[in-house]
């Protein structure tokens, strides 16, 4: 209780203080334009130092084991804080170091942000993997029709950095979205992680479509609000959730899915086909990355779908094919697979089992006291049974054993051990019960082509177990077909 009252404690001053981080970064973006190139050289390096204040605050209050994507965040700031410096030098800016910490912090963040979506999400993985690969072929589209165009000119290393930030933010962005659209409550943490992205993504956009003064100042404040809804991310008390996987959605492959897969799918060549039809270039990153990132994506979508329903046909057959409360094979089963033995050559044995006393138990104790001593008597069972032999439930009490490659001895040996065994007490909770089993055995000699063989064999043992309950003392009577 005592951890709880303090966490409470401390999210009541957060929550008090997420209001004025808002209208303070608000009021800094809105101010942005009007400052001189110094002031916002200066503004927009003291917004990125700020914005490590609230997210240190979120990584105090998270979970120890929780505390990765904190601290990727808290490091992409400061490799961001660096690369301001070197991107607004008074005397000029430096690129190289520049964009190699640009660089680092994008992927610092990335890594951070992935984190996160990979710890909400995991039960979710398939509705991820289709919304990132329609954003992805989105983002490639995007970087085709809009930004390869502006970039003619630039050096190879400046296209592909562009290239793999905004191709990158857009696979996140669309795995956010996925998140947020299928959140079982309302995580306001969630939707700023979200805008943040977004607003990376459209600051980067802009920066290459409208190259002018007035694209990087709209750019700038762009990115300010991306700071800004990290901030209010790290303020935000609901920003704790994100460590916990969420409701499972429905994750059913609908025509709307096929339909973005096959366009996410068909949009990396339909590009290139159209622009090679209109006699015009095509970008080779965009062929490079839609081959190595969304058909990968796809082939993987699909071997889910095809593990998921082997899984479920295998589990339709266990559950047709076993006892579900003993898991042993039930009735119908056993049958089967005794008609596939004796139409092999050689000798096996059916062991008809009947507990004596059951009764009486599950008058006494019920029937959850029963099915709890029939669950015991079949691992008992099993415990005693050689491995190739086959144990299952015929209904009720009554149990059966296939012995494969069987002689009388062994068979004798195997239903002398079980009636000792069954004999042993068996504690059911508080209370300590003493049954007995009562055996008949049918020997079968492959192989016979009768269709009826398996239910004879289990018949003659059947009536085996009924003369040995009208003998004693309590020896297994045996019938041979």
């Amino acid at each position: 209780m005592a951890s709880v009252a303090s966490s409470t404690v401390a999210a009541r001053p957060l929550g008090r203080a997420a209001p004025a981080y808002a209208l303070a970064s608000a009021a800094l973006i809105a101010v942005y334009p009007l400052l001189p190139s110094l002031l916002r050289n200066v503004e927009y390096l003291l917004v990125t130092l700020i914005t490590l204040v609230p997210v240190t605050a979120g990584l105090r209050r998270a979970a120890t084991g929780d505390r990765r994507p904190w601290w990727l965040l808290l490091s992409a700031l400061a490799a961001s804080s660096v690369a301001t410096v070197f991107f607004r030098w008074p005397a000029g800016a430096i690129p190289g170091p520049a964009q190699a910490f640009d660089t680092v912090s994008n992927l610092l963040f990335l890594i951070g942000v992935l984190t996160i979506v990979a710890r909400r999400g995991r039960n979710d993985t398939g509705g991820l993997i289709d919304a990132t690969i329609f954003s992805l072929a989105a983002g490639g589209l995007l970087w085709a029709m809009l930004l390869a165009p502006k970039l003619v000119g630039a050096d190879a290393g400046r296209r592909a950095w562009v290239f793999a930030t905004v191709f990158i933010l857009s696979g996140v962005l669309g795995a956010l979205v996925r998140l947020v659209l299928s959140a079982g409550s309302r995580v306001p943490a969630l939707r700023l992680l979200l805008a943040a992205v977004a607003l990376a993504l459209a600051a980067k956009v802009t920066m290459v479509a409208f190259p002018g003064e007035t694209g990087r100042v709209v750019a700038s404040m762009m990115f300010l609000a991306a700071y800004g809804s990290v901030g209010l991310f790290g303020l935000d008390p609901s920003s704790a959730q994100l460590a916990n996987p969420a409701r499972v959605p429905a994750d059913t492959l609908s025509c709307a899915r096929l339909v973005f897969l096959g366009a996410s799918l068909a949009s990396v060549p339909l590009v290139i086909g159209i622009r090679s039809l209109l006699g015009l270039s095509f970008d080779g990153l965009f062929l490079v990355a839609g081959g190595v990132t969304i058909v990968p994506l796809v082939m993987l979508r699909i071997g889910r779908l095809a593990a998921e329903r082997t899984r479920a046909e295998l589990a339709l057959r266990h559950e047709a094919t076993h006892d579900p409360l003993t898991g042993l094979v039930n009735r119908r089963e056993f049958t089967a697979r005794l008609a596939e033995e004796l139409g092999r050559p050689g000798t096996c044995a059916v062991l008809f089992c009947d507990l004596d006393g059951f009764k009486g138990v599950n008058d006494r104790l019920g029937h959850t006291g029963g099915d709890r001593l029939l669950v015991d008597v079949s691992r008992r069972m099993l415990a005693c049974v050689p491995d190739g032999n086959l144990v299952g439930r015929f209904g009720g009490d009554e149990f059966l054993i296939l012995s494969r490659q069987a002689c009388p001895d062994e068979v004798s040996h195997l239903a002398a051990l079980l009636r000792d065994e069954l004999a042993r007490p068996f504690s059911l909770g508080d209370d300590t019960v003493v049954i007995g089993a009562t055996i008949g055995i049918a020997f079968g000699l492959g192989p016979d082509l009768d269709p009826d063989a398996a239910a004879t064999l289990i018949d003659r043992a059947d009536e085996a177990m009924y003369q040995a309950k009208a003998q004693r003392p309590e020896a297994a009577a045996t019938h041979r077909l």
